[in-house]
């Protein structure tokens, strides 16, 4: 795929519905620990045909440009987002990532291993009701590592089928 054609170099004016959605994806990640910023560039990118310029993020979101690069980079980071170069220039384009898995890996790996760990020690370290609330917690960390790498394969594997 050429990136010169999926690039989207129109400084545009953003609808009410659009700027609900930014702020609606940035107010919902807060919690999860990311910036404002960066989930509003998150909510614009995704919002987008193809991968833009931090200078037409910072364009169309009305913000500084260093603002909008120090926000892309994060998301880039964490897998939100993939960065693309443009052939002969350091510019940065970015775009939203095809792995939707990759921001919720991390999550996963820590939901296994603090079921293991609560699992293995809830009868050694805790007693009676303590030890019986350790291992729901166990039971339930690892039932949802189990379910969201269900997801993840089954993504995959609807991908690969489509892709024949």
């Amino acid at each position: 795929m050429n990136i010169h054609n999926m690039i989207n170099i129109s400084t545009r004016t953003l609808g009410d519905d659009e700027h609900r959605f930014i702020n609606e994806i940035a107010s919902l990640l807060a919690p999860w620990g990311m910036p404002v910023m960066s989930g509003r560039v998150f909510g614009y990118v995704l919002l987008n045909q193809g991968p833009v310029s931090v200078n037409q993020i910072a364009a169309d979101l009305k913000t500084s440009k260093v603002g909008a690069w120090n926000a892309a980079r994060r998301l880039e980071e964490f897998g939100h987002v993939r960065r693309y170069g443009e052939p002969g220039s350091k510019r940065a384009l970015y775009g939203p990532t095809d792995n939707f898995a990759a921001p919720l890996v991390e999550q996963c790996s820590l939901l296994g291993a603090l079921g293991i760990l609560l699992q293995k020690r809830a009868s050694t370290t805790a007693k009676g009701d303590v030890a019986v609330r350790l291992q729901e917690m166990a039971q339930f960390y690892l039932s949802m590592r189990q379910a969201m790498e269900a997801a993840v394969k089954k993504l995959n594997a609807s991908r690969s089928v489509k892709k024949r």
